[in-house]
């Protein structure tokens, strides 16, 4: 199953090896939360009393939490371009669902595209076909299907006709096949039917969300830490943000914890903190191809004494 809202640097396609690792405590801290991806994973298997989810952004808990509320039921808005960036600081789900490989920051489609993107859009949700119709597209054999999912399946069948079309140039120099799964692909619908099967989550009277620096959230006694922070030497927080994470604060501050803490990193200092465990995991990149990575999960050195305890499972 998916988990949380789909967001860059997101857990889900790892939550459950994640969560495999966390003993049993009262309280449970997702402090980096971003999509919220696991602390749901903690939430479904109802192992912790208490949850609290934080990050000092807070756009990712915002929109898992509007999802399980249920405001993206009747969602059909086609966002512009600068519809994008007009609303984009102030509406957590244009924000992802609109940005490319959700990254909150850029625009989710290329110039050439957009048109036929909004095409595909008006013709599904609307049943408005104007649009095709002016770019020499015959949607109009979707009509009679009902459900938005089997429209924008039978759309994909159409799509042969546009790859040829000289107008898409940012296509040009790609495979047939990467042709087609960039112009099939309607990532806004797909992220909305993701957050619309959040409405079945549970177990949300014990949530709490935060929006702190982590620095300043109260951890109560018999708690487990998690910290799925920006990983060193990428993106993660774009380069244009000037509050950069600063990672030597972030080591000292683990140093000091009395808690158990587990933190998600590509790489961690070793002589400061120990790697419990890793796993490969693919990444997909701008290019449309996927890279291998490494994820793995440390924990401060100092709490080395209860690693083996935790392995032989007498926390869990």
């Amino acid at each position: 199953m998916r988990y949380g809202c789909v967001y860059k640097g997101s857990k889900n396609g790892i939550a459950e090896w994640v969560y495999s690792h966390f003993p049993v405590r009262d309280n449970f801290y997702d402090l980096f939360a971003g999509g919220c991806a696991i602390t749901q994973r903690a939430l479904i298997m109802q192992q912790f009393k208490r949850y609290f989810c934080n990050d000092i952004d807070g756009d990712g808990i915002k929109l898992f939490l509007n999802a399980i509320n249920g405001k993206y039921d009747n969602e059909n808005r086609w966002i512009s371009r600068e519809d994008f960036f007009r609303l984009k600081d102030s509406d957590p789900y244009v924000k992802y669902a609109w940005s490319f490989g959700n990254n909150g920051r850029d625009y989710l489609y290329g110039k050439d595209i957009e048109p036929y993107k909004k095409a595909w859009h008006y013709a599904i949700f609307f049943h408005d076909y104007s649009l095709a119709d002016k770019l020499g597209l015959d949607l109009k054999e979707i009509e009679p299907i009902g459900n938005i999912y089997d429209r924008y399946i039978a759309t994909k069948r159409i799509t042969e006709k546009v790859i040829d079309d000289p107008r898409i140039t940012e296509l040009q120099g790609f495979s047939r096949q990467q042709q087609l799964e960039a112009l099939n692909r309607l990532q806004s619908l797909q992220y909305l039917q993701s957050l619309q099967s959040l409405q079945s989550l549970q177990s949300l009277q014990s949530l709490q969300s935060l929006q702190l620096d982590y620095a300043q959230v109260n951890i109560l006694p018999n708690s487990l830490i998690y910290c799925d922070i920006p990983y060193k030497n990428t993106n993660a927080y774009g380069s244009e943000n000037k509050n950069l994470f600063d990672y030597e604060r972030f080591y000292s501050w683990c140093e000091k914890q009395t808690e158990p803490v587990i933190i998600s990193e590509y790489e961690m200092p070793r002589n400061r903190f120990i790697c419990i465990d890793e796993i490969e995991k693919s990444v997909m990149m701008n290019s449309g191809a996927d890279q291998k990575t490494i994820e793995r999960l440390f924990v401060p050195k100092h709490q080395e004494g209860i690693i083996e305890v935790w392995r032989q499972g007498e926390l869990f």
